[in-house]
């Protein structure tokens, strides 16, 4: 990017970073696991850094309070979660996040639980949990894709498909006194509609794009850090766990794309002056190109076309020994316009 670019950025320095986490076990999917020495070095490298770990509801208030013109705390604060209620979050997590006393918040599909299969958790063990420091929210009743429309169905059927599938597993939830209003997309799906859904129920949703969460962030669509197969080596780890919410505007996008398969991201900066120069972007093919529009305003252009699926561009920006951090979630389905297959 030619020049310095200047932008706006507030000293709001309490960021809130939030881990994700699927299986804890060596012989499950790499895609959604990590071994469970690695996970409890995870946990060593949380108090070394010293960080506070706090219930997601929490760190969600305290990282979106803006400032009233008096000093921000410096303090680095955590919060970590699992999505899809996996029997090893019993099993392995949980010993040694009691160990700690360190709250943790479970995602939980609810008919996963219903079916008794042993590879998920039972509802004694979430209470049993819950009784520990662990938050219970929804996942869902049946891990769907929230996104996709059955044949001929309707956007007001489509709603009320989605609504049940919210309000039942809230109504289980409830019946096991587990109530919480956070929730988790399955898959880290979202469009325009279903945070509207999500908005109507006055829950607070969490994605899986990478980032931490700051007084801009959309509460329909927190950021989690995915920590999974190639992803959980320590030096990333720690950047991770460092990062800082970009301080942008938190883009009003429909990831979903079409025709335009190499869609643009436009990021717009906040208050205060700072350079730029640093800041990269990735997406498909690698480093892409950034563009001014004005000093307040910048373009993200990939150099090759999202691929079928989920990908996500990924900005960053150094600052001392941590990075601002910002990613957005593009889906795109196969080239004959059906959904894609989960591998």
């Amino acid at each position: 990017m030619a020049g310095a670019l200047a932008c706006v950025l507030t000293a709001h320095l309490e960021a809130g970073v939030v881990l994700l986490y699927h299986h804890v076990d060596e012989d499950t999917p790499a895609i959604t696991s990590i071994a469970p020495d690695q996970f409890n070095r995870h946990l060593d490298i949380i108090e070394a850094e010293g960080f506070t770990v706090l219930p997601l509801d929490e760190l969600v208030k305290r990282s979106m309070a803006t400032s009233n013109g008096s000093e921000k705390s410096d303090e680095k604060i955590v919060a970590i979660t699992f999505d899809d209620a996996y029997r090893s979050i019993y099993t392995t997590a949980f010993p040694n996040l009691q160990a700690r006393s360190w709250p943790f918040t479970i995602f939980v599909a609810t008919n996963l639980i219903e079916a008794k299969n042993p590879h998920y958790l039972t509802w004694a063990q979430l209470t049993e949990m819950s009784m520990h420091g662990a938050t219970i929210a929804n996942h869902t009743s049946s891990h769907t894709h929230m996104i996709r429309r059955l044949e001929t169905e309707t956007t007001d059927q489509w709603k009320g498909r989605m609504t049940k599938e919210l309000l039942t597993a809230k109504r289980l939830l409830v019946k096991h006194g587990l109530d919480s209003n956070l929730f988790a997309y399955p898959y880290g799906e979202y469009d325009e509609e279903t945070l509207n859904l999500v908005a109507d129920l006055k829950m607070i949703g969490f994605g899986q794009q990478s980032g931490a969460i700051g007084p801009h962030s959309n509460p329909l669509l927190l950021p989690r850090y995915p920590l999974a197969g190639i992803y959980v080596g320590e030096t990333a780890f720690r950047d991770k766990l460092r990062s800082l919410p970009l301080p942008v505007l938190h883009p009003e996008v429909e990831p979903t794309v079409s025709d335009n398969l190499k869609p643009v991201l436009e990021l717009s900066f906040l208050e205060d002056t700072i350079n730029l120069s640093r800041l990269t972007c990735y997406g498909p093919g690698g480093l892409m190109a950034l563009s001014e529009t004005h000093s307040l305003k910048v373009l993200a252009t990939p150099t090759k076309a999202v691929s079928v699926g989920r990908t996500r561009y990924n900005c960053t920006l150094p600052k001392a020994n941590r990075f601002y951090w910002f990613s957005q979630l593009w889906i795109r389905k196969e080239n004959d316009g059906s959904w894609y297959d989960e591998p």
